[in-house]
């Protein structure tokens, strides 16, 4: 109470009830997710006896369903303990730690921009790998000033402590993003044995599925059709890698034209809720694709075969999504660090690993 918390008190006194109560106790479950006490109310006595052996009276009284014996008290139990037992946060780790073997690209964004600062069309974002794979800022033409931002807001288990803020969306397109170098080493690899892609992404609870559904973080350029790309589920117009937040509640998908196939093979996950940072990558062992939340492989991981990633030698772009060969949709909320890497990782290699 001094704490300027409430106090909730309850006083249960079941003595006068059949059997002077048989036993009953009062249940609290503790859900840490939900923010949330359920409280029931069970006699644990009659539930041990042969449900057709209990009178009427021992029937009522097995679990009592009354508005003062099963409810709900709603916690916020990182805020109410916090000064009992605060969650150390984990410290930024230099760029040097988490270059493993086979780094391709890294980006992050901490130590370069006061937060809430627009980033301007132009900007440069250095690739950490040393491999030459710098971002430039682009906006699409009549968008804010401030559609891209640098942000202090990051993931818990994330190396770099700061992320950009975008803006974007579509009718009419709007926003800015970045893209690679249109000689960027990287436009041309194929990835033929294997890679990890890893992000960290969060939507804000301003997210419409009209506007900012199908919108890719990171995507590779290149119509499908110019690859030679053909047959079922393939899409003429869609670009040859996009790593995106799908229109159907903020599902991740990974969407890959690989090597060997004229057709893709897309990776789905689950919804994701707003205002809560995701670590999201996908692993490719040379055989097959594996798409991976909070470092948990999803249910819907294709057993297909998909070797590599197919290429145009044309630019990669984080937070535009291109479509017939022109932007079509800007990314709407924060993306953290982005890490490639041509090489599969195990879950214990991830950028969240401990």
């Amino acid at each position: 109470m001094s704490a300027g918390n409430d106090v909730h008190l309850h006083i249960a006194n079941y003595q006068n009830r059949y059997f002077g109560g048989g036993g009953m106790i009062r249940l609290y479950h503790f859900d840490l997710a939900r923010d949330t006490i359920d409280v029931e109310t069970i006699n644990p006595w009659v539930l041990a006896q042969d449900p057709a052996s209990r009178n009427e009276l021992a029937a009522e009284l097995s679990r009592v369903s009354g508005p003062v014996d099963n409810f709900s008290v709603p916690v916020d139990f990182e805020k109410r303990f916090s000064g009992f037992d605060p969650v150390p946060v984990r410290p930024a780790r230099p760029a040097a730690r988490v270059l493993v073997k086979g780094t391709q690209a890294y980006w992050r964004f901490d130590g370069q921009g006061a937060d809430g600062t627009a980033l301007a069309e132009g900007h440069r974002v250095r690739d950490l790998s040393g491999r030459g794979n710098d971002l430039t800022v682009v906006s699409v033409p009549g968008s804010a000033a401030d559609a891209l931002t640098w942000s202090a807001d990051h993931h818990p288990d994330q190396p770099g402590h700061a992320s950009l803020r975008f803006a974007g969306g579509r009718g009419p397109v709007h926003g800015a993003y970045l893209t690679t170098g249109a000689s960027a080493p990287l436009n041309r690899e194929t990835f033929r044995s294997g890679y990890t892609i890893e992000a960290f992404v969060r939507m804000p609870l301003d997210w419409d599925a009209g506007r900012n559904g199908n919108a890719s973080f990171l995507s590779r350029r290149g119509r499908a059709a110019a690859a030679g790309k053909h047959g079922k589920n393939t899409d003429p117009d869609e670009p040859v890698a996009q790593f995106a937040i799908t229109n159907n509640g903020r599902e991740p998908q990974f969407n890959h034209y690989p090597t060997n196939n004229t057709y893709p093979t897309t990776n789905w996950g689950h919804g994701l809720v707003e205002l809560r940072w995701w670590h999201l990558a996908v692993v490719n062992d040379g055989r097959f694709t594996r798409l991976y939340v909070e470092g948990a492989p999803v249910a819907d991981n294709p057993k297909r075969l998909s070797v590599g990633l197919s290429s145009l030698g044309l630019p990669w772009l984080v937070g535009g999504h291109e479509y017939a060969g022109a932007i079509d949709v800007v990314f709407h909320g924060n993306v953290g660090d982005i890490r490639i890497v041509n090489r599969p990782l195990g879950e214990r290699e991830f950028l969240t690993a401990k």
